[in-house]
Order: structure tokens, then sequence, then C-alpha cells
């Protein structure tokens, strides 16, 4: 049982935390993004796509910028506090827009990378490994809170429980950095909704985002189970016992782990309204057999009092859902309904051919708004918020019809179809 109420001082997060729990070599892998990078593919665990390496000035100089298109993030390996880090976009390979005005051409990206060489923004300033990375496509739902930079989300998990978590807002103070000591925003997360409580802004509780009239408390953060598992596993094979992951809502790929921070600062605690300490202790030698597991027990012992009645909306399903799903030919997101008085899943024979979706050997007599008729069937796979479904469908012109694709009940097994709930979850 806890001891401590008080919040988690830095000499007792060193002293209780860190050091029995994370040792030196893992220390210096979290310290290494491009280590930590390499473990995570590895795992299999989302993160941005690695496009080069630089380890030496010589591989610069010999570098065909040509190669790299579009937009992208130059980073130093071993760099901290945001610093050193360069967003490149529109790049057409002799030149590009940097992130907050003006242009780059490959000389001065060359000049940038030599300095990352030099150890301009590495731990102790010795010399350093430059990776660039794919920018990261911020969300719809993050690009509607924060014009300017990446938000990113911090879960403290400790032990593969996810102890707390924080949405962390860019702001003009901020200057696009996700960094709360140089005005970013932390908002505090309930960690069995996911929505947002409270907000910290340099220090100070504050009910508003800086610079509008949105309010930090209510915001339902996307794809919030799939963020506490990549989180839990993040830590996992970090072997770090207590960390700091944050993580990216890519608007393509959806939830992307970015770093493991050894070190987790402590604002956290402020923009939660709680204390570290007092969860910590409440899991201390604790035997966490799963993810899954850890998952259940942070929701059901972290869970906001104030939301304990709010539904967790990860098995929550609107009457009209955005669906992704995916063939030989690439993916296609379709809007579909969530039809209970169906049995099985149906698609637009269109989908068919564009996704080059295999047909299904066997055909299937249905009952439909004109009776009962046989119809094709093909196998499909799609992603219903952040579960993949695989299942045999049947397919024919729907182009009469409002949607091109339904949910049947047999694929809606492990959610809730409620047309009562309101888009944004809470007010």
């Amino acid at each position: 049982m806890p001891v401590s109420k008080i919040a988690l001082g830095m000499n007792a997060r060193n002293y209780l935390y860190i050091r029995p729990n994370n040792m030196r070599m893992a220390k210096k892998r979290a310290d290494n993004k491009l280590l930590t990078k390499k473990r995570l593919i590895k795992h299999k665990i989302p993160t941005p796509k690695l496009l080069e390496v630089f380890r030496k000035h010589r591989d610069v100089r010999d570098y065909d910028w040509k190669k790299l298109k579009g937009s992208f993030v130059l980073k130093p390996a071993r760099g901290y506090g945001g610093n050193g880090i360069l967003v490149v976009r529109n790049w057409n390979g002799m030149e590009g827009k940097v992130l907050g005005g003006g242009m780059l051409t490959a000389e001065q990206l060359e000049a940038e990378i030599f300095s990352i060489l030099d150890g301009a923004y590495s731990i102790n300033h010795l010399p350093d490994t430059a990776l660039i990375e794919k920018r990261v496509v911020v969300s719809s739902t993050m690009r509607k809170l924060s014009k300017k930079g990446v938000p990113d989300i911090r879960v403290i998990v400790y032990n593969k429980v996810p102890v707390m978590a924080m949405l962390r807002l860019p702001t003009e103070h901020s200057n696009g950095c996700a960094n709360l000591h140089q005005g970013a925003i932390g908002i505090g997360i309930d960690i069995r909704t996911g929505i947002t409580t409270k907000g910290v802004f340099f220090g100070e509780i504050t009910p508003l985002i800086p610079g509008t009239k949105t309010k930090v408390r209510g915001i339902k953060i996307p794809r919030w189970n799939k963020i506490l598992k990549y989180a839990v596993q993040a830590q996992e094979v970090s072997s770090l016992g207590y960390a700091g992951i944050d993580i990216v809502l890519d608007e393509v790929e959806g939830p992307l782990v970015l770093e493991v921070n050894a070190r987790p600062g402590l604002q956290i605690q402020i923009a939660n309204g709680a204390s570290l300490r007092t969860r910590l202790e409440r899991i201390e030698d604790m035997q966490i057999p799963t993810v899954e597991y850890g998952i259940d027990l942070a929701k059901y012992l972290f869970a906001e009092a104030a939301l304990t009645r709010v539904p967790d909306s990860s098995n929550v399903l609107h009457v009209l859902e955005k669906v992704t799903l995916y063939g030989p030919k690439g993916k296609k997101t379709v809007q579909a309904k969530m039809d209970t008085g169906a049995y099985s899943s149906s698609i637009d024979e269109s989908l068919v051919e564009e996704l080059g979706l295999a047909d299904h050997p066997k055909k299937k007599r249905v009952r439909s708004g004109i009776g009962y008729e046989v119809r094709d069937m093909v196998g499909v796979t799609f992603r219903l918020q952040s579960k993949v479904v695989t299942t045999v469908a049947s397919y024919t012109d729907r182009t009469h019809m409002k949607y091109s694709m339904i949910v049947g009940r047999h694929d809606l097994r492990g959610f809730l179809v409620d047309p009562n709930v309101d888009s944004k979850i809470i007010k």
C-alpha cells in the first residue's frame, strides 16, 4: 500500500526508481535514438521510418541528396531537450523548407550534420551520429489542437504498468517544440478512458490551451489502447524498469514510438493533479505477467474519479465509422455503417477490383432488402478503430446505397454500437 501522498521529487525519483531499475547499459541505449530505434524495429514496435544514418564526415560529403524526397527530420542520436532537431519539408534534392520559415540548401544541411557529428548537441558534447527519419504527418485530431510542431504523448511506465500520461502540445512560446520547459503545455490524461483532465503551462495550472479558447479538459485521445500497448512494449524491450515513452499520432500510420526516456520529468504530476510516488507505491513488487495485464491493472487503479462513469470507449462504436480496407493493390479508407441487423459484412464490388481482392470460392445466400439472393464472397481484411478484422464478406453493386460498406454483427464481436455516443465523447 502507498505510504506517500506527496509528489515525487527528483532525488526520490533518482534514488527509488531510476537507480535500482534502470541499469547503466539500458540508460546508455535509451540515450541513443539510433540504438533505441533499431531495438523498436527489431521487436516490431511502430516507430517513424529511418531513412539515413551518418557516422562520419565522409559519409556526408559522398551522399547524393537527390535520394531524399519530400519531408524528413534530421536528429542527433544522443541529443537532448529537442536541441539539434531540424524539420525539412518539400525537399527537391537540392533544397527544402525549414519548419518555422526559410529555405535550406544541401550545403546548409551538410553543415548542420557536421555540427551533429562534432557533438554540438550531444550529451557531454561528445562526437555523435546523425540520423534522418521520415517526417510524421500529424493526425487531424492533434493538428486541430496545435498549429505548429508535433504534439506527443508521454506515458510513464513502471514494471509494465502505464502509471501516468500526458499530452504535450507545442505552443507559440515553445516555437513548435513539445518540451514543457521551453513553453509547451502539458495536459493530463485519464489512463482508463484516454480523456484529458488538467493542464500545466510553465509550471502553473491552466484551464485553456494558450492562445485559444479550447478547454484542456475533455479531449478524447484517439487510439488510446494502442498508445498504452506500444508504451508498455517499448518499456519492456528497452530493459528500463522505469521509463518515459514518447508517442506521436501519425495521420496514416497511427501511434508511433518516438523516444524512450530513462529520466522522465516530473511536471506530469501537476498536469494530472496526482502523485507519481503514490501510484508507483501501489504497484511496488507486483508481478505483471503480460502487457495486457499491466494495462488493465492501470485502468483499474488509476482511473480519474470524475470520469469513472464515462464508458471505456475503446470498444464503443458509432453507427458510422471509418474503416480501412487492405488488399494486394493497397488500402482504402471508407465510411462504413455498423449494421447489427446484418449477420455478415458486405462491400461494394468496385472496392474488390480497386484493392485487388481475391474471390472466395463459395457463394452465399443472403437476405437483403429485396428478399433472398445469392452473392459472391471475398476475403477481406480491415481495420476498425484499433482492431484488425479478417473475414469473408459478400460483395455486390452498392452504388444505389448510401455506404460502400456495412459491417455485420459477426465482425462486431467485442464492440458496442451506441448511436447516442457523441463523437467528442465528452464536452
